[in-house]
């Protein structure tokens, strides 16, 4: 696949990847507007968030191309509007991840003050009116909050996203935690990023496969047919 992608394309790829994270991740839970849903995913590829879980009653399926910019090729978009949302809690839990909600709960952290340190991070981003639902509240084991200097006390979903990915991944790739993707997810993400920068990179691979399975045929011509 690498000797399809330009030489640019190739050295962006190991830029960018090197660069990746899953010590943080982003949960969306009951979020309806699509254009939000795309401004988040466009900030997780901006900050570097590999993982992206939808869950909850949210319109999952339609991604606002204007809005995303193109960035749903890059991260890994997890639907999971179709199962019951402590499904997926539990499955982040299991893990090693902290269910974050954002929500100035009683003795909730300031986002200034949150402690990078206790182990891997899911934020947890609630609907534009209501919040997070129940059962995230129940499941949850920190609560954080942004702190606020003016008359307005909320931000847009994605704004919040943005200022909650800006300053926590500053805070992670400036300490000594080991936050990048491991030798064999940095390789399928590079190879699957080549795969997404080339025309026809599903066929490219299939014709790939099929020599690798029929040398034979290959020696004798048959793909040339």
């Amino acid at each position: 696949m690498e000797s399809h992608v330009s030489e640019s394309r190739m050295q962006k790829i190991l830029e960018v990847s090197t660069d990746r994270t899953r010590y943080l991740t982003v949960v969306l839970n009951n979020v309806y507007y699509t254009q939000n849903i795309s401004a988040v995913i466009r900030s997780c590829d901006c900050f570097g968030i590999q993982d992206l879980y939808i869950i909850g009653n949210s319109p999952s399926t339609h991604v606002n191309k204007h809005v995303a910019q193109g960035a749903y090729n890059w991260i890994d978009i997890h639907r999971n509007t179709f199962r019951p949302e402590e499904e997926t809690l539990r499955e982040l839990k299991d893990d090693g991840y902290r269910l974050v909600v954002t929500l100035p709960a009683p003795g909730a952290s300031s986002l200034h003050d949150f402690d990078i340190e206790k182990g891997k991070i899911a934020v947890i981003m609630g609907n534009e009116k209501e919040g997070v639902s129940d059962v995230v509240k129940e499941m949850a084991d920190e609560f954080m909050y942004i702190p606020m200097a003016g008359f307005s006390q909320s931000l847009n979903i994605s704004v919040s996203t943005a200022v909650i990915l800006s300053e926590l991944t500053g805070k992670i790739r400036s300490s000594d935690l080991n936050w990048k993707l491991g030798e064999n997810d940095l390789s399928d993400l590079q190879y699957r990023w080549m795969k997404n920068s080339v025309k026809r990179g599903d066929q490219i691979e299939d014709e790939y496969l099929l020599r690798s399975s029929h040398p034979n045929d290959q020696k004798d011509g048959f793909f040339d047919k």
